[in-house]
């Protein structure tokens, strides 16, 4: 489960945010535009034979340690957020285009997450990521297709974690604060004693693949699918699948929307290595 309390992601100052990267972006481009054109005129005027400069690789992005600190990535067409919502506990990430880095996590928790760090897309307490399929009405969904590649923790002592998708739905497709809804996790791995809200009732087979089901509530129902043979990576994991299951099984209405499909960490203990490696999600292809 990961909290939802307002962060950097969401409100007026992501939108100012939002803003400033779309005019650093349009002003590194026509920079780029005015570099090319000045190296063609170049070569053409010369008459030599030649190539265009090539532009200079964008510069490493920042280490994140701010509580719920967070960065559009690929264009934005995703959001990495640090989203230490459960410890005081110093956690910080780095981001990169395909997925990020956790730095240093020094978590002891023993009685639940220290935060979420993640990648999403989507639309989050109002932030939209650009281009994004979602918010999509459940009996509307189509296809949700994923692909994600993990990393363990490079730190020695204990480390208690796990590795779970975090998909949010709600009644409509604008609501700005808080989903109330349902949550839905996918978790590919686990560690010892880490596990889900809720307790256990049965197992599934969705995809090919075996999933112990819990069922759980907070201030909303809470449908957690935990994989019973782990694994650090998916390919093509079919969410919508997931979704028809939580809908058959009543926690999700055909009429809500999936909000954000999220892909994580939750950190008990450690954390430290923890990586995103590469991640994407698609909606019909898109």
């Amino acid at each position: 489960m990961t909290d939802q309390s307002p962060r950097v992601v969401g409100g007026r100052a992501a939108v100012r945010r939002a803003a400033a990267r779309s005019t650093r972006r349009t002003r590194y481009l026509l920079a780029a535009v005015m570099t090319v054109g000045v190296t063609l005129g170049t070569v053409l005027v010369g008459n030599a034979v030649g190539t265009a400069a090539t532009p200079p690789a964008p510069a490493p992005r920042a280490q994140i340690c701010e509580q719920f600190g967070s960065t559009g990535v690929a264009g934005d067409k995703y959001v990495v957020q640090n989203d230490r919502w459960g410890a005081a506990t110093t956690q910080c990430i780095t981001p990169f285009d395909t997925g990020f880095n956790v730095d240093v996590a020094q978590h002891v928790n023993n009685k639940g997450p220290a935060g979420y760090p993640s990648i999403l897309r989507g639309c989050n307490y109002g932030y939209c990521t650009a281009a994004s399929p979602f918010p999509a009405q459940v009996s509307k969904l189509g296809t949700v297709r994923s692909n994600w590649s993990t990393k363990g923790p490079t730190a020695g002592g204990t480390q208690q974690y796990n590795t779970a998708y975090d998909i949010w739905f709600d009644p409509t497709s604008t609501n700005a604060k808080r989903n109330t809804g349902a949550e839905m996790m996918i978790w590919l791995n686990r560690t010892s004693w880490v596990q889900p809200i809720g307790k256990p009732y049965y197992d599934v087979n969705i995809g090919g693949t075996v999933y112990t089901v819990w069922y759980g509530k907070t201030d909303l129902p809470v449908i957690s699918y935990v994989r019973k043979s782990a694994t650090t990576s998916v390919t093509n994991l079919p969410i919508e699948l997931f979704t028809r299951d939580a809908m058959l099984r009543g926690v999700v209405k055909s009429s809500w929307y999936m909000t954000s499909v999220q892909a994580g960490f939750e950190p008990w203990t450690g954390g430290t290595g923890l990586r995103t490696n590469s991640f994407s999600v698609t909606r019909n292809g898109q």
